[in-house]
């Protein structure tokens, strides 16, 4: 395996990169209630892995391009391109195997540390959110400096490990799958995509947040497809004596975890280490994957895509004026939803702008479609065709599954 990075990049990375600060502000639409009492093996009805907790906060945020947070991540990599051959030479320098195995010990120890800070500032992050001092935005961002960090030291974990293979007598294996594991549980393809945004690879997206307890999910839409990642800590006890023995037993659990999925899709496993497997199920909608805690016996993690072409959808409500016609359909909370704009009469798809909670997401495509992802609060959408505008509020007990909603019709545009 080709080991990109050295250690001293990740230590530049994780212990200099800053957490970007916005203003304080209220959230676009942040709602406390109660989380069902979901336990930890609790999905929610179409098969995701859910939050736990006595209230789930949940709500949208904006992110865009932050060029500051760039140049700052920047300006750490182009400083640690001195110290990209620091062990190398401390390794070659060492008058004897036992001191290489003494920086070998050193250097995970510092990796160590530098793991468990990463896991604090996420833990911290969470933390301020459901005290209200980050909103969704700020969160988004945040978790997406923790997952750029974690990129850098599970490479640096790799490459640790390559050269620890050299030095007679300096197994460390344990350790090290420990930290790769650690390291990868705090990555996600949400919080890949939104530090894609912050460096301006990708458009702006909406990224939509829940936290319970000590779990957290992040969804949003981009391209094409739903994105959305999940974890609960409350499920892992990596050093608990095991209960799942093989991945065939694994492979019973997840079954009976996700009675919906299961049946339609095509699976594999995998032992991922440090008392954890993993599966990872394609169906015709898209792609799961789950990691199953051997001790708990319950998912901690799951990442899921989802193609929106193939995605089906319940009506949620509509509302017309002046022959345009505005209509949502839904999947589930957290969900992706669908807008859609056509001319009443006829059905014909129509170009138009689309707001939601006063933030413009563009313009329908070809269909007169544009996606997002549901809250469980209100949200308020807005669309404007021509001189025509149109605006509809979903209540929560909409999007939960009541179809119903309090829609105004304004004169003037709402979209800025």
């Amino acid at each position: 395996m080709t080991r990109v990075l050295p250690l001293a990049v990740a230590i530049l990375l994780a212990c200099s990169l800053p957490a970007v600060a916005f203003p304080a502000g209220p959230s676009a639409d942040r709602t406390l209630g109660p989380a069902g009492g979901a336990s930890v093996a609790d999905v929610e009805p179409d098969g995701w892995l859910a939050p736990s907790g006595d209230s789930v906060t949940s709500g949208s945020g904006y992110v865009a391009i932050d060029a500051s947070a760039t140049l700052d991540a920047d300006a750490d990599r182009l400083e640690s391109r001195y110290d990209s051959h620091l062990l190398d030479a401390r390794l070659e320098r060492a008058d004897s195997d036992a001191e290489r195995r003494a920086i070998v010990r050193e250097e995970t120890e510092t990796l160590e540390s530098a793991v468990a800070g990463l896991r604090e500032r996420e833990r911290e992050a969470y933390r301020a959110y459901h005290a209200g001092e980050l909103d969704e935005q700020q969160l988004a961002v945040e978790l997406a400096a923790v997952h750029s960090s974690a990129v850098v030291l599970e490479r640096s974990v790799s490459s640790l490990s390559d050269h620890a293979a050299t030095v007679p007598d300096a197994d460390r294996d344990e350790e090290f799958e420990a930290l790769e594991v650690q390291t990868a549980t705090l990555q996600g393809p949400v919080r890949e995509r939104i530090a894609d945004v912050l460096r301006g690879e990708t458009d702006p997206t909406r990224v939509y947040v829940e936290a319970a307890g000590s779990g957290v999910v992040l969804a949003t839409v981009q391209d094409g497809h739903f994105y959305r990642e999940a974890y609960r800590a409350d499920a892992r006890e990596p050093a608990g004596e095991s209960s799942l023995h093989s991945l065939g037993e694994s492979e019973e659990r997840i079954a009976e975890l996700y009675p919906e999925i299961f049946p339609t899709a095509r699976w594999s496993y995998s032992e991922v280490g440090y008392g954890a497997h993993r599966g990872t199920g394609t169906y015709p909608e898209g792609t799961i994957t789950v990691y199953l805690d051997q001790a708990t016996t319950d998912v901690y993690r799951e990442h899921l895509t989802l193609r929106l072409d193939r995605v089906d959808t319940t009506p949620l409500g509509e509302e017309t004026e002046d022959g345009v016609r505005l209509s949502v359909g839904t999947t589930a909370p957290g969900g992706p939803a669908v807008l859609s704009l056509s001319n009443a009469d006829t059905g014909a798809p129509l170009s138009g702008k689309v707001s939601v909670d006063g933030r413009n997401l563009g313009e329908t495509d070809d269909e007169g479609r544009i996606w997002i992802v549901t809250s469980r609060g209100s949200t308020t959408i807005t669309a404007s065709v021509g001189s025509t505008t149109i605006e509809l509020t979903l209540e929560g007990s909409a999007i939960e599954g009541e179809p119903t909603s309090n829609a105004t019709n304004e004169s003037t545009s709402a979209i800025r």
